[in-house]
């Protein structure tokens, strides 16, 4: 769809203006005045030289399009937007659009309620190991919300690993700054590291809030207090898709590609992790584990799988040498589970009130582990455990 019959239409959604739109694009660019726009471009020439590139997402629900499509409060618009879909899906279709002799592959890792701490666990097997050679990073809503269930400085630290190891893997990375009805996520964080390292970043937040008010009625923008609507999503997809023209077509004239500094911002924390998951436990689990691969209420297809207990059971998984924070993922379900490592014992309680999520419990946080050492973990009676896998910080 042309960017002018585009913008009419969300003028409609929206209720406001074609002018109104066009300025909310602009304002969307607000932290790039640091930003290197090489590596972007050079991702745009190989597509037009006809050469195979892998685009790719990682992010939470937003990301994944959640409410893009249902609970969508746009329908009447879902025509004039050319369908329904969420704003990265509608980037690569600019994309196919403006390169139709190039293959892109699309790989998009939005997981529902999880934070950068998760994201930077499964970055390597759901995004890097695809070799993209473009990756979106978008955590600001869920790292604002997930706070609270880390130590400090744990967020941000596991925010700059993944842009980080995306960088270090040789992908040019934009960062994708959302926000919910109530605050601006973390925003003013992430954008801290856009500018460290010299990233371009797109903000939903500042496009639909000039001066701190909003552009419309929040229920033209979204069907609860979280996601975009398909028209949210429609803007969002234009901010990204002008830029990316903009890139290629010589308006952002500068070829520079940002270098990775020495020195970490935060720390390094997550730079070397572990991470067993359901999928790979599930030939060695008991028999009272049973193995489920898609369970749509706790999201298993997008894990590839979790573990459910049946009662009382054990599990034992190796740590490697050198794990300084441990942590055991699950999903919110009645029951509890203890663990052991080197005689500590922590026990953990998985209800919940509201719809099952990726959770975690703290296993261990301290001096690197020596040598290779057993976790065991034992479920209860008490209910059933829904396991994701153990996760570990070396």
């Amino acid at each position: 769809m042309m960017t002018q019959n585009m913008q009419k239409t969300l003028s409609q959604a929206f209720a406001i203006s074609e002018e109104a739109v066009e300025k909310a694009i602009l304002r969307s660019y607000g932290f790039m005045e640091c930003a290197k726009h090489g590596a972007v471009r050079r991702v745009l020439e190989k597509a037009a030289r006809g050469e195979e590139i892998t685009v790719a997402a990682i992010g939470g629900s937003i990301t994944a399009g959640s409410k893009a499509r249902v609970g969508n409060n746009a329908q009447e618009f879902t025509e004039a937007l050319g369908g329904e879909n969420c704003w990265f899906n509608r980037m690569v279709d600019y994309l196919r659009a403006r390169f139709p002799q190039t293959n892109i592959k699309a790989v998009n890792a939005g997981i529902g309620a999880t934070p950068s701490f998760l994201g930077t666990f499964r970055l390597e097997e759901m995004v890097l190991s695809h070799k993209p050679d473009l990756v979106t990073v978008e955590f600001s809503v869920n790292d604002h919300s997930q706070s609270p269930n880390l130590l400090s400085a744990e967020c941000t630290e596991a925010y700059e690993s993944v842009v980080r190891k995306c960088l270090e893997a040789g992908a040019a990375v934009i960062q994708v700054f959302m926000n919910d009805q109530t605050n601006i996520g973390l925003q003013a964080v992430h954008s801290q590291v856009a500018k460290y390292y010299q990233l371009p970043s797109i903000s939903y937040h500042n496009a639909i809030y000039p001066d701190g008010q909003l552009i419309c009625d929040w229920e033209r923008l979204s069907p609860d207090d979280v996601h975009p609507n398909n028209a949210g999503h429609a803007l969002m997809a234009l901010c990204l898709n002008r830029y990316l023209e903009n890139v290629l077509d010589g308006t952002i004239a500068d070829n520079e590609c940002s270098v990775i500094p020495e020195k970490w911002m935060f720390a390094d924390t997550f730079h070397k992790v572990f991470a067993r998951y359901a999928h790979s436990l599930k030939d060695a689990a008991p028999e009272n584990f049973t193995f489920a691969d898609d369970i749509p209420e706790f999201q298993s297809r997008s894990w590839k799988g979790v573990l459910i207990s049946n009662g009382e059971g054990t599990i034992q998984v190796k740590l490697p040498k050198g794990a300084k924070r441990v942590w055991v993922q699950y999903f919110h379900n009645p029951g509890s589970f203890e663990t052991e490592l080197e005689g500590r014992m922590t026990n953990c309680n998985t209800a919940a009130i509201g719809w099952p999520r990726a959770m975690w419990h703290r296993v261990y946080t301290g001096p690197a582990l020596e040598t290779e050492t057993v976790l065991t973990i034992k479920t209860h009676k008490d209910g059933k455990v829904v396991l994701l896998g153990v996760l570990a910080a070396l």
